[in-house]
């Protein structure tokens, strides 16, 4: 039995990232954020797990972030520890316009998934450093690769930072089942995902390209890295069995492992 593990952003979706470093008013590109949160112990990827169209877009451009994440629905998806988890809620002079102006940009495409928030805050000093917006379309050969796998009997599942209803979205598009879909997924859990299956009996296959899918990448049987997205975390480049340049090359993968195991 083989279960293919896949990350969202970057592995199945053609990811649109926003980044506003706050300290120099720039967007930046090009970056994965998780890459930014390891630059600086005591950063946090924080996620706004709601639409924000209704929670970012529709709230007062000059209320303090910290006020709007105090009655949002939150998570962390990402870290780099120590954090103190009270300092996400400290910064005293950033607005929410700085989490509209990456939204607005992205809101200027017509996506498949939806639209994502964040923010990476320095949970030490309480400051918001950078805001984040994300979306994206499918890569045109995902939805092809995952009916084979299934038609293979391979399990799919997605596994992601994302926030559920993105996922949920991602998930009837592809025709994974809704229940294979983990939302919010921080790298420990991702991670606990592998064993859970490996402890079922299946061989494991951990598709990712960002450097929290690493954990996963290590625990499971084969680790796979996509450079389809262009922009790969270095970590998840160092620690991939396998690197592939489009995502339907993992039905050969797995043709290839089901193949072996009748020998």
């Amino acid at each position: 039995m083989i279960a293919v593990v896949f990350d969202s952003a970057g592995t199945l979706v053609k990811i649109m990232r926003a980044i506003k470093n706050l300290k120099k008013n720039k967007f930046i590109c090009n970056r994965q954020t998780v890459d930014i949160v390891d630059e600086k112990e005591g950063r946090a990827l924080v996620i706004i797990k709601d639409d924000p169209l209704e929670v970012v877009d529709k709230a007062d451009s000059d209320m303090l972030i910290s006020d709007l994440l105090k009655s949002a629905n939150i998570g962390i998806s990402y870290c780099n520890p120590p954090i103190d988890k009270e300092g996400i809620f400290k910064d005293e002079k950033t607005r929410v316009k700085e989490l509209q102006d990456p939204l607005n940009i992205l809101k200027r495409y017509d996506v498949e998934t939806g639209y994502g928030s964040a923010l990476i805050v320095d949970t030490r000093s309480g400051e918001v450093e950078y805001t984040i917006a994300t979306a994206g379309c499918l890569f045109k050969e995902v939805p092809e690769t995952i009916r084979k796998l299934k038609d293979m009997g391979v399990e799919v599942f997605i596994a992601s930072g994302d926030r559920k209803g993105f996922l949920k979205k991602l998930a009837k598009i592809t025709g994974v089942k809704e229940d294979h879909i983990l939302a919010e997924a921080h790298q420990k859990k991702k991670k606990d995902l592998i064993k859970k299956l490996k402890s079922r009996g299946y061989f494991t296959i951990m598709v990712g390209d960002g450097a929290n899918d690493v954990p996963a990448m290590l625990e499971s049987d084969l680790s796979v890295v996509t450079l389809q997205n262009g922009n790969v975390s270095k970590k998840a480049l160092e620690t991939a069995d396998v690197k592939i340049y489009n995502i339907r090359e993992i039905v050969d993968i797995c043709k290839k492992i089901k193949n072996e195991n009748k020998k």
